[in-house]
């Protein structure tokens, strides 16, 4: 069983030591008709009659759970009629091993995975996403955001620096910064930290590390050391299209197992220049269509244009844009899409012998989740791992799921 914790801004996966609940033959609990040892109000008359005493599950007056039943029809609703014991029972309950299914075994009043069904309960961890952080490091990211004494680089280091930090745990963070502000302007940008598990002290190395201030190549020094990292070349260096396109095929963007994304952060138009090739909708539709799919988020905040934003978000399959220009908006923008981008995909411990017998269950409701790619959930074999979708996942994301069980071979959920 996973346990479901929130935190770091979502519902995020941390990993309960479930060993494997192996399903043995008749030792396991199953009784023969006269040897009925270990059952809670039930005795033998030596002829192999079962007889329910008082201590059992009935009540004094004949009426509800435990009460005699031929059928189902004889219980009060909600409640099954034992197949052997012929009482009536909650749906998960037992007096004997033959008033479960097959496969489950009666333990103390509940059926429980065991008998001849082969089940187990899988150990499994949430796999994070990757997301690349692609920033604007054009000239005009000097620019002053009012009431903040900061200039936008500033803002935008001090709103990444936040939410690395928050997510470290849950998502893969890498950066990538645009132009790479070679001669001639319109350069592709270039990715200056690798995605790496746990990597929101080196992105926040690396920003440290620089100002926000324009110098000809991007690596002008400060008296203090620190680089003049906006490319205030004279040249178009708002390269969007091409920053986009440059990432279709980057090799840490392509794992098939997890979530892959880009973020968008440019206070600036795309510069016309740059867009011979190809502009900003098309690098995005690009990465989107690849055989593992790159969805593109896209943030502007000064002079971005709205319009652009909109075009790249719907061709990147993020649909809508976010503007955000003081900090606080900047680092809720990033933030959500932090949140947007929470992985449904679980890693599994073991491969499962037969996919067809895998069944998945949300705070151990017997009535399960349906195997199904809009809302519900499918298994990846190449991957060996579980995506929920659609409501299943949103129900994940935002809390409303407690506690998953993904079992193999019996359909129902395991006890404790």
């Amino acid at each position: 069983m996973v346990g479901l914790t929130k935190g770091k801004g979502w519902i995020v996966g941390a990993l309960v030591a479930v060993g494997a609940l192996g399903c043995g033959g008749d030792e396991g609990g199953r009784s023969s008709g006269t040897s009925l040892t270990g059952l809670t109000g039930l005795s033998t008359d030596g002829t192999g009659s079962v007889t329910v005493t008082g201590d059992g599950p009935g009540t004094a007056d004949g009426t509800g759970p435990g009460q005699d039943c031929s059928s189902d029809e004889d219980c009060p609703p909600g409640q099954k009629c034992g197949a052997m014991s012929q009482q009536c029972l909650d749906p998960t309950g037992c007096v004997l091993d033959a008033d479960c299914d097959e496969g489950f075994s009666c333990d103390q009043g509940t059926c429980t995975i065991g008998g001849d069904c082969g089940g187990f309960v899988f150990q499994f961890e949430q796999v994070p996403p990757n997301l690349l952080i692609l920033l604007d490091r054009s000239g005009s990211m000097d620019g002053d955001v009012p009431g903040t004494g900061m200039n936008r680089w500033e803002v935008a280091r001090q709103a990444i620096d936040q939410v690395t930090t928050q997510f470290d745990e849950s998502i893969d963070f890498g950066l990538a910064t645009y132009s790479s502000c070679l001669p001639g302007g319109c350069s592709a940008g270039s990715i200056v930290v690798p995605i790496l598990p746990m990597n929101a002290a080196l992105i926040q190395g690396f920003l440290d590390n620089t100002v926000g201030v324009g110098s000809s190549n991007g690596m002008g020094v400060e008296p203090d050391g620190r680089i003049r990292y906006l490319c205030d070349s004279g040249n178009p260096e708002t390269s969007t299209g091409v920053s986009l396109q440059a990432l279709v095929g980057e090799p840490s963007l392509q794992d098939p197992a997890r979530t892959n994304a880009v973020l968008l952060l440019t206070d600036g138009g795309e510069s016309g220049e740059c867009t011979g090739s190809i502009d900003g909708p098309g690098g995005a539709a690009n990465l989107l269509g690849q055989a593992v799919p790159v969805q593109t988020f896209a943030v502007g905040m000064g002079g971005a244009s709205i319009a652009q934003l909109e075009q790249i978000a719907m061709a990147g399959g993020t649909t809508t844009p976010y503007f955000a220009d003081q900090p606080a908006d900047l680092e809720m923008a990033l933030q959500a899409i932090a949140a947007a981008v929470a992985s449904c995909t679980f890693q599994l411990d073991e491969v499962p012998p037969n996919p067809n017998e895998i069944y998945i269950f949300f705070d151990l409701d017997p009535a399960g989740v349906p195997m199904d790619p809009t809302d519900g959930w499918t298994y990846d074999p190449a991957t060996n791992t579980v995506t929920f979708h659609g409501a299943s996942c949103q129900a994940i994301k935002d809390g409303t799921v407690v506690s998953i069980d993904i079992v193999y071979g019996c359909n129902m959920p395991p006890v404790g």
